[in-house]
């Protein structure tokens, strides 16, 4: 099944699904929504360009605990989320004669795009079968969104992924810098917020999702790097991957039991854990 067929059959709230808020045609979405969202205008160019093209809202993604990478980064916080912690807000979808695309489209930073991408088309998702006709990025580049949907079934979808990458980072060590920044800025927004909010909860469940996200990326990322897996480590895998695990350490997070205590004076990571040993045709495939 493709991810056009997949993504058709995931029932949202009007049919008393939790799943999504609303799974159908962009052009029926758009007459549900104010002239004021501030979405509306890109949402519209997109429609604009494809009148048949359907979008999910704020699809709710469960997180594999059997997924490799999910082991390995060992972010324990994210599995005692109830009721499907990571939230893509839009996925735009579509098929012709031949294909079926997809575009993920995220709030806030690219670096989450490409965590929820990760962990959607990760080994043994619905989705893995899919990963090629899917591209992420972040909603705030609205000027770019349509001219990325313009290329789904023009290029392919790992090629504009590249050129997405290429637009935000030289390198795996800048992106890797600025996962760090977005982690400290996590931190920053708790300090900020968590004793003032009466969404105590929601703020809690927001921060986790993204501090997960960013351990997501910074793992897999570096993990997919045929560039670095040559140069850097001459083919061995295994060494890649205590380096990749090591990265994802350095993403240092507020435990969900502090948070709600109010401590925020130590961030911390996971304790040290043996690399969990993947069979070489998995950890192909996750790369």
């Amino acid at each position: 099944m493709g991810v056009y067929e997949l993504l058709s059959s995931k029932e949202d709230a009007r049919k008393g699904s939790p799943l999504c808020e609303f799974n159908g045609f962009l052009e029926d979405y758009l007459e549900t929504i104010a002239d004021e969202d501030e979405n509306k205008d890109v949402l519209s160019e997109v429609f604009g360009i494809d009148k048949d093209v359907k979008i999910i809202v704020n699809l709710r993604m469960g997180i594999s605990r059997e997924s490799i990478s999910n082991q390995i980064i060992r972010y324990k916080d994210i599995f005692k989320l109830e009721d499907k912690a990571v939230v893509i807000p839009y996925v735009l979808y579509a098929k012709n004669d031949k294909e079926e695309k997809a575009l993920i489209l995220v709030g806030g930073d690219y670096i989450y795009a490409k965590g929820m991408y990760y962990s959607l088309t990760e080994p043994g998702s619905e989705f893995q079968n899919s990963k090629n006709d899917i591209v992420a990025m972040e909603l705030t580049d609205k000027d770019r969104v349509k001219e990325v949907y313009s290329q789904l079934f023009t290029k392919r979808a790992g090629q504009i992924q590249r050129d997405l990458d290429r637009r935000h980072f030289n390198n795996y060590e800048e992106s890797f810098a600025h996962a760090l920044e977005l982690s400290d800025g996590i931190r920053s927004e708790l300090e900020e917020k968590l004793e003032n909010t009466e969404e105590k909860e929601e703020l809690i469940r927001s921060c986790i999702s993204r501090w997960f996200l960013i351990k997501k990326f910074t793992y897999v990322q570096y993990m997919v790097d045929k560039t670095i897996l040559n140069t850097k480590f001459a083919g061995n895998v295994k060494a890649q991957r205590n380096q990749a695990k090591q990265n994802a350490d350095n993403i240092r997070f507020v435990s969900i039991s502090d948070m709600w205590r109010g401590k925020l004076e130590k961030p911390v990571s996971e304790e040290i854990q043996p690399v969990v040993e993947a069979p070489e045709s998995e950890v192909a495939e996750e790369a």
